[in-house]
């Protein structure tokens, strides 16, 4: 049989014995996203890209793909380098044993980061190659050209060959040790093209493979044993009734980790049911005084922006405007929930897992199990979306853990209750704005407190003489972690609604008044107007009974500006939203289908916490523990959204995956407010706010 090397594991790679294989010595800058981050961590194995003799191009990437479309623009950036086709490639991605170390993806790094080290590394193959070329030939690396991946001279096609072929099957490896010359973005064929995405056909023929699809021989399946509530703790069990069970294989008790392996998932469940523990559970305080809470127990975690004298321009100015603005906890809600898959054995242990840190979640399977990391291989066939969530290696970890009990691999898939409850979630946001306007109608002092949800894109974009931003650490009553964009959304709704509140109290076009304070951002400007100008904005004061509103933000190198569209029953307080139009500039484009692709799904998404979504708990429990109880954005929601994509080809490629999601709630309260002047501070945005605020 032919030997697949897109399956090679390190040690198989290592002794290959054909093609070029192009290693990464990371200069400079380049290093961030191969893992030599906070901890100082080089990259455990750095091959990034091989060239087989049969002119396959195999790029090796740490990311994993999560319906982002990562995997086909990371491919559009090597093969525009080695100029092959986009049907030369093969992507390997999250599998520990053949990847360099890589953070995780999150961040919308994989692009503006990763892309930039394939870029480099499919640049250096070709210099490579053409040098070799010229030594073939006896000319110079000037008088050789590379295109369609073949390399020929210059003044004579016909002396030609293909990349792979130039190798000659032998192992040839090389380190980057400088940053190599690119291709110039005149010269590009394949990147900013809408190509077709390299998983695509997977996908509409329901072919593609998630965790969830894994069969290895002898597989079980497992369930956990949960505590009635956050923080209890497991005092006793008596687990005969299910270890009597037929099907059961085992109950298995490792300290306060409880659970069950059967033959079948339901009959693990069930037994795991009827184990009788006892919890001696604590208190909790009552989601009626988050706010309050969250105010009391802060701590300074950072000052995020400061300059000026903010507190003496507030004291001298002509008009102080004040406001605080709340936002609920949000779930991730996927339909994919967790699932993974361990197979441990006595010295080595694989696990497959859908995760967005795989080096992560291998090194924490591995403390967990008294394993060194080496032993362990994290495989990511591929996730049904993360947003942030999918992180933490709890099931990962508890999957192993039964695995290792039985000696047979172990299924572990949380159900929609697990998900919903016992995975971390989006924080809970207070924050404090004041600011003051001097005698020009300029914002002259800008004063920021945010509370609990940090300090991401809490310094407003625009350019203000006198302004602090500080971020407060609180004591949260949930688990809280990473969600897309992080404190972005929030701190955008809180900037972007207090922006459109004082253009309108001093009666100025809300889309006027921002540009007046971008003199600063030429880029964000640009892309303000652009959004006007597709939109067709007529300069107005709100409220105009329309039910129109505006807001922007900045995030991971990118601009995005919204225009909301917005129709409310005054009957019911039922918001919705009919159209969005967004102007977004992220840099060189790679794949415009993908980027708007992650428009589109970001705003979607984003409609859910400004309209709907917010968990709600008492006494340590989610009482939001399903799609009844906590609805998330259907297609019957999606609005008409009108992109238009802002081009700056002279800019690197920036993240595109979170930006759009931070104007669009306070897009969508600034509409309400121009439909109905009511000034809503607090998401959701729900129908019972809207029906108090019509009615106050």
């Amino acid at each position: 049989m032919e030997r697949d090397d897109s399956r090679l594991t390190r040690r198989e790679f290592l002794g290959l014995t054909g093609g070029l294989v192009v290693y990464l010595a990371i200069p400079g800058q380049l290093a961030l996203a191969a893992g030599e981050t906070e901890a100082g961590r080089a990259p455990e194995f750095n091959a990034y890209v091989r060239i087989a003799p049969d002119n396959r191009v195999t790029v090796f990437t740490g990311k994993v793909e999560m319906g982002q479309g990562n995997q086909t623009a990371l491919g559009q950036m090597v093969a525009e380098e080695l100029t092959v086709p986009m049907s030369s490639i093969d992507m390997v991605m999250g599998d520990t044993d053949r990847v360099p170390y890589d953070g995780g993806t999150w961040g919308s790094m994989s692009i503006r980061f990763m892309g930039v080290e394939l870029r480099a590394a499919a640049a250096e193959a070709r210099e490579i190659l053409t040098q070799m070329a010229a030594e073939k030939w006896g000319v110079t690396a000037n008088e050789v050209v590379v295109s369609d991946g073949r390399i020929s001279l210059a003044r004579d096609a016909s002396t030609s060959v293909t990349l792979g072929e130039l190798t000659q099957g032998k192992q040839i490896m090389r380190e980057l040790e400088r940053e190599p010359s690119l291709r110039p973005v005149s010269d590009y064929r394949v990147v900013g093209k809408s190509v077709p995405r390299l998983d695509g056909r997977a996908i509409v023929a329901g072919e593609e493979q998630f965790v969830g699809d894994v069969r290895l021989p002898g597989m079980l399946y497992g369930a956990v044993l949960h505590p009635p509530s956050f923080g209890a703790r497991l005092t006793s069990t008596d687990a005969g009734p299910a270890e009597r069970m037929v099907g059961v294989i085992a109950v298995v008790r490792e300290g306060e980790f409880v659970g069950v392996v059967s033959e079948r998932r339901e009959i693990a469940e069930e037994a795991r049911d009827l184990i009788r523990a006892t919890w001696e559970e604590v208190a909790h305080p009552s989601m009626a005084t988050l706010y309050e809470d969250l105010r009391k127990t802060a701590t300074l975690d950072d000052t995020v922006s400061e300059e000026g004298a903010p507190a003496e321009a507030l004291e001298s100015a002509r008009r102080d405007f004040s406001a605080t603005y709340r936002t609920a906890f949000v779930a991730h809600a996927p339909v994919e929930p967790h699932v993974a898959v361990a197979d441990v054995k006595q010295d080595r242990e694989t696990v497959y897992s859908n995760t967005q840190t795989p080096f992560l979640q291998r090194d924490a399977v591995a403390q967990a199990l008294g394993l060194d990391p080496q032993q362990v291989r994290m495989l990511v066939p591929r996730l049904g979306g993360g947003f942030g969530g999918k992180t933490n290696a709890d099931v990962a970890i508890a999957s192993a853990r039964l695995s290792r009990a039985v000696n047979r691999p172990v299924m572990l898939s949380q159900s929609r209750t697990e998900e919903m409850t016992w995975n971390y979630f989006k924080p809970a946001a207070l924050i404090d704005i004041r600011c003051a306007v001097n005698g020009q109608g300029q914002i002259d002092a800008w004063d920021c407190d945010v509370y609990n949800c940090g300090g991401r894109g809490a310094a407003p974009p625009y350019q203000l003489a006198n302004h602090r931003v500080r971020s407060f650490g609180s004591d949260s009553p949930l688990r809280q972690g990473a969600w897309r964009g992080l404190a972005g959304s929030a701190n955008t709704f809180a900037i972007e609604v207090h922006m459109d509140d004082v253009a309108s109290q001093l009666g100025e076009d809300p889309v006027e008044f921002r540009l007046r304070h971008l003199g600063n951002d030429p880029r964000l400007a640009n892309t303000v107007r652009a959004v006007a100008e597709k939109y067709g904005w007529q300069p107005k004061r709100a409220p105009t009974g329309r039910g129109v509103g505006f807001a922007c933000a900045i995030d991971v190198g990118s601009r995005v500006a919204e225009i909301v569209e917005v129709e409310i029953d005054r009957d019911t307080g039922v918001v919705r939203v009919l159209r969005v139009v967004v102007a977004h500039e992220s840099g060189l484009v790679i794949n415009p289908d993908g980027i708007e692709s992650q428009i589109e799904g970001a705003i979607i998404m984003g409609l859910g916490p400004a309209l709907w979504e917010a968990v709600r708990y008492e006494r340590g429990r989610i009482l939001t523990d399903g799609y009844s109880e906590y609805p998330i954005p259907t297609m019957r929601d999606a609005p008409e959204i009108n992109i238009v994509l802002v081009p700056n080809v002279t800019h690197p490629p920036q993240g595109a995956g979170e930006p759009a999601i931070f104007p669009i709630a306070a897009a969508v309260a600034n509409a309400i407010f121009d439909a109905t002047g009511k000034r809503l501070r607090e998401l959701p945005l729900s129908p019972d706010r809207v029906l108090a605020a019509l009615r106050a």
